[in-house]
């Protein structure tokens, strides 16, 4: 009987011994699960990615509240927590840049616990639109619409669309591609939030508001178009004079279907001192450039006031250089070759002249004064005022005709 107890005694502690790690061992729990991507909404795990590398979950103590830890998933949207004490914990998902479509917060004594998150997406269509229709046709070229928080968006479809899809919630930047190099420009975007046509970007906020409206960032080649316009000079007079100060004033026109900055060219400006410049433009005495694009069918009124400081200024002649931002001017018979204003600039204290060209100055009478007589000069003879040259000469000829008349005479005889 002692023997028999004395194994049964050992069994026990024998099982008790190797029962205490496998009770140890079921004190430990783990809470893990998929955080996906629910693009349709339904809440269920489908044929949907899941979302990498986003600290989503968080694991609190069922109990008080204490948190536990916060938890990222990997590259399949895959988390866990491991080697948790039994118990009861919340586990939650965030909903601050997606919307839930499971339950947000669920209540676990362990296991797998699962995430369906939704967030936003844009779209949008961009090609070569040639005939500006707004549909593509085969002969248009497909182009990339540009970027989105500066990741280049690719163009999906054959139709020109393109999308992306689960954006979480926050700001964002796009900016259309630049194709000018190509001679290619931006359509005038429309909708009620388009894109902005002269920066060709567009921010916006996704969590505030449902998104943009269609993102369309299409193309075509334009016809740009400079031109001056209503060259006027103050004060308005003939002749002005070095050193005097005058107001020139002109506007320049975008005519063409494109925005973008004007320039302008002052000729012959180099006896001027600029002082003073209208803020819509900068630049140098004679070289100007809008400060910013010019939408078309609009212009910007400039104005200059300039010191005059030489005599060779004979024109004020502004000259639109033949672009609109990066792109050739189509028509050249606008530039400013019709505003050109004709001066005239003379030295200070110069008499201007009081009659133009084509008026006739009459002529003008002088009256001789009275000669007067002198009497008592070197030569002992009385002087008359007369010019004596003038008798001398006079003398001269009738002894001249006298000779030739007697010469005739004695011929005859003879």
């Amino acid at each position: 009987m002692k023997n028999v107890f004395a194994v049964t005694m050992t069994a026990a502690l024998v099982l008790a011994a190797t029962g205490a790690p496998a009770a140890a061992q079921e004190d430990k729990i783990f809470i893990g699960g998929l955080v996906w991507l629910d693009r349709n909404g339904d809440g269920k795990v489908g044929d949907e990615p899941g979302l990498a590398g986003e600290k989503a979950v968080k694991i609190t103590k069922f109990d008080g509240g204490e948190l536990v830890g916060e938890y990222t998933t990997d590259d399949k949207g895959m988390y866990v927590a491991r080697d948790l004490p039994a118990g009861k914990y919340r586990v939650s998902v965030s909903g601050e840049r997606y919307t839930p479509t499971t339950q947000r917060n669920v209540v676990t004594e362990g296991g797998t616990v699962d995430f369906g998150l939704q967030g936003r997406g844009i779209a949008g269509r961009s090609f070569l639109d040639k005939n500006r229709d707004g549909v593509r046709q085969a002969d248009e070229e497909l182009l990339s619409p540009g970027t989105l928080n500066g990741k280049p968006i690719p163009v999906s479809r054959e139709d020109g669309q393109f999308s992306v899809e689960d954006l979480p919630f926050g700001k964002y930047k796009f900016v259309a591609a630049d194709y000018s190099q190509r001679g290619l420009a931006l359509v005038k975007p429309l909708g009620t939030n388009p894109i902005d046509w002269v920066t060709g970007t567009l921010e916006f906020t996704i969590g505030e508001l449902e998104g943009p409206a269609p993102l369309d960032a299409m193309y075509f080649e334009p016809k740009a178009d400079a031109a001056v316009e209503d060259v006027t000079i103050a004060p308005a007079k003939d002749t002005y004079t070095v050193g005097e100060q005058i107001d020139v004033k002109f506007k320049l026109a975008n005519k063409g279907d494109v925005p973008g900055k004007l320039s302008v060219i002052m000729f012959n400006f180099g006896s001027v001192k600029l002082v003073s410049l209208s803020d819509n433009v900068a630049g140098s005495k004679d070289d100007f450039e809008t400060v910013a694009a010019v939408l078309p069918g609009e212009s910007v009124t400039v104005d200059l006031k300039v010191e005059i400081t030489g005599t060779d200024l004979a024109e004020i002649w502004p000259w639109a250089r033949p672009f609109v931002g990066p792109f050739k001017d189509v028509d050249r018979k606008n530039q400013g070759t019709q505003s050109k204003k004709t001066i005239k600039v003379v030295e200070k204290g110069a008499s201007a002249p009081t009659t133009s060209p084509t008026e006739t100055t009459a002529p003008t009478t002088t009256t001789t004064p009275p000669a007067v007589v002198k009497a008592g000069n070197n030569s002992g003879l009385a002087t008359t005022g007369a010019p004596v040259l003038g008798f001398l000469a006079l003398g001269a000829l009738l002894l001249t005709a006298g000779a030739s008349a007697f010469l005739v005479a004695r011929r005859r005889r003879s």
